[in-house]
């Protein structure tokens, strides 16, 4: 849907990868195991270098400092990552290079007392410990931004005034209490607002206590997770692969973010990687097997 009538075989392909049919090779991956991998053109594959971080930036961004505060040059594109650390490396490499001052913004982090046990043991749990904790959706205990540094609100915080899960801003002020943002995309874009530092806590965890962070409900989004770009449309997609995927239909979705072939470039730089034309892919083709047509779903009169 996001690809024009002259890119039909290439929405053809990113079809056969989500649906598991496009053409594969076996090939040995680490301990000798063999894995299906799917056989990716070379005008979309990134050559592997020393310096991954600099060749993925590239890629993705070019002429970056003279476009850094252009708007449109940071809607229009992303660098997207298997895993939240990955995607860490990246927006830390390229917030490096923006000309301007860093400010770091740090959270305050709690267990909620009436959620503990009876002996209560919130005392347990030193601050450098929670401090310390990453979760799926919670912004970093440690905050670097700079103006002119895109993110990602993380929760609903005002849906009618646009600030939705998932919208892209850039960051034109820095405030003690509040950060100031223009909306990238959504409804309102153009608009300016402010964001102020709400309590959060993670909706799935394997602790025994309710954490709590009070911080800025944003993420840098120069790269973010294949996950959380599900709803993106961009002009310019940069897969960075330092591990492969790992969940079904995820290179799919990273593939499918694009509007453009031109605008597709893959690294990847998994370890024990043999050919440099295949890219992992897992689909479990077990789940399509039993799907219904839409003519076996109409009902008769």
């Amino acid at each position: 849907m996001r690809l024009s009538q002259a890119d039909k075989e290439f929405a053809k392909w990113i079809l056969e990868v989500g649906n598991g049919t496009a053409p594969t090779v076996a090939t040995e991956g680490r301990c000798g195991e063999e894995s299906e991998q799917v056989l990716i053109g070379e005008e979309f594959m990134i050559p592997i270098s020393d310096h991954p971080q600099q060749a993925i930036s590239e890629a993705a961004y070019p002429d970056f400092i003279k476009n850094y505060l252009n708007r449109t040059y940071l809607t229009e594109r992303a660098i997207l990552a298997p895993t939240n650390a990955s995607a860490n490396e990246i927006n830390s490499y390229l917030l490096s290079k923006v000309p301007s001052a860093e400010k770091e913004y740090l959270s305050s982090d709690s267990v909620a007392f009436e959620s503990t046990p009876e002996e209560d043991f919130t005392n347990n749990y030193t601050q450098e410990y929670l401090n310390s904790l990453e979760f799926q959706g919670l912004p970093p205990h440690k905050l670097c931004v700079k103006v002119g540094a895109p993110v990602m609100m993380l929760r609903n915080l005002d849906q009618y005034n646009g600030l939705c899960n998932g919208t892209r801003m850039v960051v034109s002020r820095l405030g003690h209490r509040v950060l100031e943002a223009e909306l990238l995309t959504g409804t309102h874009v153009g608009d300016r607002v402010l964001i102020p530092r709400i309590q959060l806590s993670p909706t799935d965890s394997i602790h025994p206590f309710t954490f709590r962070r009070r911080q800025y409900p944003i993420r840098l989004c120069y790269a973010m997770t294949i996950n959380k770009s599900q709803g993106q449309c961009l002009k310019q997609v940069a897969l960075y692969l330092p591990r492969p995927v790992f969940s079904h239909g995820q290179l799919y979705v990273a593939l499918s973010r694009v509007t453009t072939p031109e605008g597709l470039k893959i690294l990847d730089d998994s370890e024990g990687t043999t050919r440099k034309d295949v890219v992992t892919n897992i689909v479990y083709r077990e789940i399509f097997s039993n799907l219904q047509t839409s003519k076996s779903l109409t009902t008769k009169p």
